[in-house]
């Protein structure tokens, strides 16, 4: 007796959802859930366009993705396909899909769902990182590159409070000088600065210090800056550091601009 294979994928591939691709197979294994993925159509060479027919081997691509009714293991079967066009450079290519980009390791829903818990829900990136079985840092890389690409024109807000944050947004660096042969440590450093009544991100500078908030707090209008009524931090870590806004006192918890 034959089993009804084609209506059992039609229907994970719909419950599963992900746009592009189509389930080919689902296990169970140690309580786990793993299903295989593949795309529904031949991709187009990324140099000429002209569309792959042929293809030349294939591999198993772990991806990180959003929970399905629970936690799943998503394997992608991803081929690499000849591009048969006489005049390109590229001979072959693996396939990429708006989901999951070239040399991407997790799909693009999942970096979206991240960026809403921690924008538009205000959760932790800590919290939502333990929700989503995922690394602090992958969440803080997503909201990172979201802000960066959807900062607003900030001088058409009217911001009433502003809070002001540092994080090293990646580990300790070492450079060496070419011709001293000088070891120089870097820390990466970033200070955001964002809307506390609405959690809009308004800037991203460099460094942990008052020069680079006051430079992008200077190049405010000035009714801009006299409507902001507070602005917060988190409290000095060192002392004698001066607050970005102008103002002469240190920066702590509680500033009021002028």
């Amino acid at each position: 007796m034959n089993d009804p294979t084609g209506v059992a994928a039609d229907a994970a591939t719909i419950l599963f959802n992900l746009p592009d691709y189509h389930v080919i197979s689902t296990t169970i294994t140690a309580g786990r859930r793993q299903v295989i993925i593949e795309t529904d159509q031949p991709p187009g060479c990324p140099s000429c366009g002209v569309i792959a027919s042929r293809r030349k081997e294939r591999r198993l691509q772990r991806l990180r993705d959003i929970p399905v009714a629970g936690p799943v293991d998503v394997l992608w079967s991803k081929y690499r396909w000849y591009c048969e066009e006489s005049a390109c450079d590229r001979l072959s290519f693996f396939e990429s899909t708006p989901q999951v980009p070239r040399r991407a390791r997790s799909t693009s829903r999942l970096r979206d769902q991240l960026v809403d818990a921690v924008i538009r829900s205000g959760r932790a990136v800590s919290e939502t990182a333990a929700s989503f079985a995922v690394s602090w840092w992958m969440v803080r890389a997503a909201v990172t590159e979201a802000c960066l690409l959807q900062l607003p024109d900030v001088d058409k807000l009217s911001p009433r409070m502003l809070g002001i944050d540092e994080h090293r947004f990646r580990s300790v660096r070492y450079f060496q000088d070419p011709t001293t042969k000088a070891w120089t440590r870097f820390e990466p450093w970033m200070t955001t600065i964002v809307d506390l009544d609405t959690g809009q991100v308004l800037g991203v500078v460099d460094g942990r210090d008052h020069k680079g908030v006051g430079d992008w707090l200077f190049a405010r209008p000035l009714h801009w800056r006299l409507a902001v009524q507070l602005s917060r931090s988190t409290p000095p870590r060192r002392s004698g550091r001066r607050c970005g806004c102008g103002c002469p006192g240190p920066l702590s918890p509680s500033i009021t601009s002028t």
